[in-house]
């Protein structure tokens, strides 16, 4: 993603997000239709037509993404792999799942849900258009935007069956390739390397239609999307390669037992004086009577008003013991990863109970990637739970 999220609403318990790239393309896309594509497609209109028009379109944009979304989500959810959530950002949207998909048949299943959806969306709007024509004959800007709406929905129905991860059309393809070869990582390649190759003639033709055209912004358009696409697949190696070669293994292996921890009752002046000075950590375990209570990291001494470290306490200060930065030493490393990179932390506390045993490090965990990669010849392997 580019920007801030911020969550919208919940649905079927998981989070609505919108990146803060999906502002900027929202006001791209209303300007574009009220100043552009309207007045030369549906002449005749007044501006203020034209400016309901750009809007009702926005929010009927907005409602076909949320639908291939959630048709996403709901099949995910169906076939046990959770969904955490919904994110709208500059290229439409993109349901997170929590993890890699449980099983081929789930996975493929989950893929073609979203390309359904939008072509159910577009004949939805068509029939919506042509109900409007019959019974409403001059309604001419009504129906004009729910014909734009059900050939958009058709639009991306189409785009997203093209066989290229991380494409719905890309993701079936890895479901088939792993049902065949029982390899997820393997799968996910041979996905990905699809989905390059349709990065590479996105660009091309981002090129021809600034060369030959002097069209700039379908240029743009066009590369951006070609590097996104490009860019999401290779991540998507990397990142089921790192949960195969996590995957067997728990945060104990990665345990750093040698940490300095600090009482509750510390003042902060007395914590940056006597602990951040001395031991150089960015944050710090707090202990109370030989039970662990949360964690102080040194963005939040940071973030406090100097003036009152010589009062405040580290209680009142610390991020309390939760699920989220805490977890025991037989959890999956893999899962601890995942958790480091959607909270953006650079470790976890591994705790037995309330009984501190130490912690393990983002670092650590990619240091090992990066060495294990690059040491071991043979290509990682998941086996599939077929279904």
């Amino acid at each position: 993603m580019f920007f801030r999220r911020v969550t919208l609403f919940h649905f079927f318990g998981f989070p609505v997000k919108a990146d803060g790239s999906w502002l900027f393309l929202s006001v791209l896309i209303c300007w574009t239709l009220i100043n552009k594509a309207f007045p030369l497609d549906y002449p005749g209109h007044s501006p203020q037509t034209y400016q309901m028009m750009g809007f009702a379109s926005i929010c009927g944009i907005f409602a076909s993404i949320i639908a291939h979304e959630v048709a996403h989500a709901v099949i995910a959810e169906y076939y046990h792999m959770p969904i955490e959530s919904i994110t709208l950002f500059i290229f439409g949207g993109v349901a997170v799942m929590k993890g890699d998909p449980s099983h081929p048949k789930g996975e493929f299943l989950m893929a073609i849900a979203g390309p359904i959806m939008s072509a159910l969306m577009g004949l939805f709007f068509w029939a919506a258009k042509a109900l409007v024509q019959m019974y409403f004959p001059d309604a001419t800007a009504a129906w004009q935007v729910l014909g734009y709406l059900g050939g958009l929905n058709m639009l991306i129905a189409v785009f997203n069956i093209v066989p290229a991860f991380p494409l719905d059309g890309g993701r079936a393809l890895r479901a088939v390739i792993w049902k065949m070869k029982d390899n997820l990582v393997l799968a996910t390649r041979i996905a990905s390397e699809m989905g390059a190759c349709f990065a590479y003639l996105l660009l091309a033709y981002a090129c021809y239609r600034i060369v030959w055209f002097n069209d700039m912004l379908s240029g743009m358009w066009f590369g951006l999307l070609g590097f996104f696409v490009h860019g999401a697949g290779a991540y998507a190696v990397r990142q089921t390669e790192s949960r195969s070669l996590l995957g067997t293994e728990t945060v104990s292996r990665f345990l750093q037992p040698q940490v300095v921890t600090v009482s509750p009752d510390l003042t902060i002046s007395d914590l940056v004086d006597n602990y951040v000075y001395k031991h150089y950590q960015r944050s710090f375990p707090v202990v109370d009577r030989g039970e662990l209570a949360g964690i102080i990291t040194l963005q939040a001494i940071l973030s406090l008003d100097r003036h009152k470290w010589h009062w405040l306490h580290v209680a009142s200060v610390m991020e309390p013991l939760t699920d989220k930065n805490s977890v025991g030493p037989d959890y999956n490393a893999a899962d601890a990863l995942d958790l480091m990179q959607r909270l953006r932390k650079e470790q976890v506390l591994v705790a037995d109970g309330k009984n501190f045993l130490g912690i393990v490090s983002y670092r650590d965990l990619a240091a090992y990637l990066s060495i294990t990669m690059k040491i071991d010849s043979n290509k990682p392997v998941i086996t599939s739970r077929t279904a």
